[in-house]
């Protein structure tokens, strides 16, 4: 296989245009932590995709529609923009192709899709592949996105006064206990705190004030 595109250059931003249906912009806006600005997804299943990039602790950032690739493969031209391109702790990363249902794409495209797995193995890279149900199939997503949306940004006397909380309070508590302590801190802080695990529950459950929290690691 031989690539005709050029360069991936990722500070120009998406690579790939949003499309305009039936005069509605389909884009869909995720304000990433991660990445400190809002993220432009061309669906909500992307957005949806984005809550378990923040979520996993060893993506550092993430890039969507990050480069439009041309290759030929057996004299066949290929183009494509992947949906995301994810950046990962040592330098490792991979490309994302997000899908409602895979099983009900066209043959082209899963030709093409095949294709580009192929150079991807040429090249050392790394392509994955979700659909809806793997994204957004599992009760732990659902809590994750309500835990993000109650998320406040980083803010660093918060989160000393966070740790400074956890060596003087009982542990295990509930959520709803520690909505009803005035001197907890703020729900968005907790909220920050159990999504990026320095508070401890089972998140395969609702998110209710019945939820069982602990710290992380021993105030001891």
């Amino acid at each position: 296989m031989i690539i005709t595109s050029g360069k991936i250059n990722l500070d120009d931003g998406p690579a790939r245009k949003s499309i305009r249906r039936r005069r509605q912009n389909f884009i869909s806006v995720f304000p990433s932590l991660k990445n400190g600005h809002s993220m432009e997804c061309d669906a909500v299943l992307e957005s949806a995709y984005c809550i378990w990039l923040e979520y996993d602790a060893q993506v550092v950032k993430y890039y969507t529609q990050p480069h439009t690739f041309t290759w030929f493969d057996d004299d066949q031209q290929y183009v494509y923009t992947p949906d995301f391109l994810v950046v990962l702790t040592h330098g490792d990363s991979y490309f994302t192709e997000v899908k409602y249902d895979l099983n009900k794409q066209r043959l082209s495209r899963l030709d093409k899709m095949d294709s580009f797995n192929a150079l991807c193995i040429q090249e050392g890279w790394a392509f994955h592949r979700c659909d809806q149900q793997s994204i957004t199939g599992s009760p732990k997503f659902q809590t994750l996105k309500d835990l993000y949306s109650r998320i406040r940004p980083y803010n660093e006397q918060q989160q000393m006064y966070f740790f400074h909380y956890l060596q003087k309070r009982s542990w295990p508590t509930t959520l709803g206990d520690l909505m009803q302590d005035r001197a907890a801190p703020d729900i968005g802080t907790i909220c920050y705190n159990l999504f990026t695990g320095r508070l401890i529950a089972d998140l395969t459950q609702r998110l209710t004030l019945d939820l069982v929290v602990n710290p992380a690691l021993s105030h001891e």
